[in-house]
């Protein structure tokens, strides 16, 4: 167990606020849909396009490499 059962809340107006944030991420980042052509097999690859896009909506740039 991950979290300690005093701990959870179960609660749909939180679970209501999770689903919209996965809804938004989905809707931004197509490696989130279904396994199609922008399906990453890599977690690594899944890891750093989450990043990237939660980069942009908070700073609204795309961070380049030099």
């Amino acid at each position: 167990m991950f979290i300690e059962e005093s701990d959870q809340i179960v609660s749909k107006t939180y679970m209501t606020r999770v689903e919209g944030e996965n809804t938004r991420l989905r809707h931004y980042l197509a490696r989130l849909h279904r396994k199609t052509l922008s399906y990453s097999k890599s977690v690594e690859m899944l890891r750093c396009s989450l990043r990237l896009l939660l980069h942009y909506l908070k700073y609204r740039t795309i961070p380049l490499s030099a």
